[in-house]
């Protein structure tokens, strides 16, 4: 009796072991936090790391870009990002300070389209 406790004991542990082992793993696939790329009057560009396959645009992100261009009486219309570079998950996200609100459904849409096929030339 006591052995099969010691089996079970250990395979308690051992699940415990492997969930945190691979824990820092999973919080790492989540976006940092936006910091001001570029900011002027009407324009903000704001960059972070995200990690999918199109860029990602956080609401954190559109929070602070609707906060940026607030202090001058506008509103932030979303025109789009991309990689930094092939091999990093940093992002630059563009958005443009303007007197109307456009829709910005059109340009997140167009993003969120994964390639199916990549061209090299």
């Amino acid at each position: 009796m006591a052995a099969a406790q010691m089996i079970a004991k250990k395979g308690f542990f051992m699940g415990r072991f492997w969930f945190f082992a691979l824990l820092p793993l999973l919080a790492a696939c989540t976006p940092t936090t936006p910091t001001l790329h570029f900011a002027s009057e009407n324009a903000v560009a704001l960059r972070y790391h995200a990690y999918d396959e199109v860029p990602t645009l956080t609401a954190q992100a559109l929070d602070e870009a609707a906060r940026h261009c607030a202090k001058y009486g506008k509103f932030a219309n979303y025109k789009g990002g991309n990689a930094v570079n092939a091999l990093s998950t940093e992002e630059i996200h563009q958005f443009s300070c303007d007197k109307t609100k456009s829709d910005d459904s059109a340009v997140i849409g167009g993003q969120a389209r994964r390639p199916s096929y990549i061209i090299i030339e």
